[in-house]
């Protein structure tokens, strides 16, 4: 997980990281206790007992969503300065965070009912990561991976959606593209939409799950500044003069598209979810 210490461990990043991605909705959240209560019972309190967060980042958009369910939510990251930002932002005394390894949990056998890993399960080394939540799980315990895709938006609620669509898409296609030295074989199993044979759980009891779908509502600048939160992407746009040209006219594409001249136009838009899902025996 190298690369993502060189990514997000510095404070301005991780600030902008909470600032300019996005949460992801309660549906994903009820799709994960949905699997979970196929084989177990919710409990009297309402609560199972232990969820953990692998590469939970700052925490307000996946780890937080947990709350209400498991009477205690550990997040994980091998950031310090993601866990600084998590604790900075933790409003629920039910939720603690610890820079730890996904592969290394600190966690007794067999006393987890939930683990998470939400955009990180690529940089992880995922024989040991699968054989530590098969330590750590109950029977019956569930591996719950997911992310979005950034290859397919689409615009709604506005006459040149269509147009609007295709430079987003195009954006994206690029910043992930080849032509981004930056970009890895993390991306590209990310954009292969977790099909990998790598990063399939190793449970016998599992599924995937696709055509889930968050819609996003943010403004035109929302939508740029969502790709700059992510370093590759910002360093690739600010590496010469030609990156920063094309990146400039997209936004001017944008807005021209749209028919507007204010960067804080409202844009509401929707991203698919996809997510793999195994249980321990």
């Amino acid at each position: 997980m190298s690369l993502a210490v060189r990514y997000y461990d510095d404070p301005v990043t991780c600030a902008n990281y909470v600032k300019d991605r996005r949460k992801y909705p309660i549906c994903i959240f009820n799709t994960i206790l949905d699997y979970i209560k196929e084989r177990k019972d919710t409990p009297i309190s309402g609560r199972f007992l232990l969820a953990v967060d692998v590469g939970c980042g700052p925490g307000v958009t996946s780890t937080s969503p947990l709350s209400p369910y498991f009477d205690k939510v550990l997040g994980v990251d091998i950031s310090e300065a993601q866990i600084r930002e998590a604790n900075l932002h933790n409003e629920f005394d039910n939720i603690e965070y610890k820079v730890t390894r996904g592969e290394a949990l600190p966690l007794d056998d067999s006393s987890v009912t939930l683990v998470q890993v939400a955009t990180t399960l690529p940089f992880l080394d995922h024989e040991k990561f699968y054989r530590e939540c098969d330590r750590v799980l109950v029977p019956g315990g569930v591996i719950a991976a997911y992310t979005y895709s950034c290859q397919d938006f689409r615009v709604i609620g506005l006459p040149n959606a269509c147009e609007l669509s295709e430079i987003m898409n195009e954006i994206s296609e690029r910043v992930n593209s080849n032509q981004n030295p930056d970009s890895s074989d993390y991306n590209l199993m990310t954009i292969r939409k977790y099909t990998d044979p790598c990063l399939q759980i190793r449970f016998p009891d599992r599924k995937r799950i696709e055509n889930l779908y968050m819609t996003i509502h943010s403004t035109v600048n929302g939508f740029i500044q969502f790709h700059l939160s992510v370093p590759f992407i910002r360093n690739y746009v600010n590496s010469c003069g030609e990156t920063m040209a094309w990146w400039k006219s997209c936004e001017e594409r944008m807005m021209e598209a749209y028919g507007t001249d204010n960067p804080e136009a409202p844009l509401t838009y929707q991203m698919e979810v996809y997510m793999l899902l195994g249980r321990k025996s």
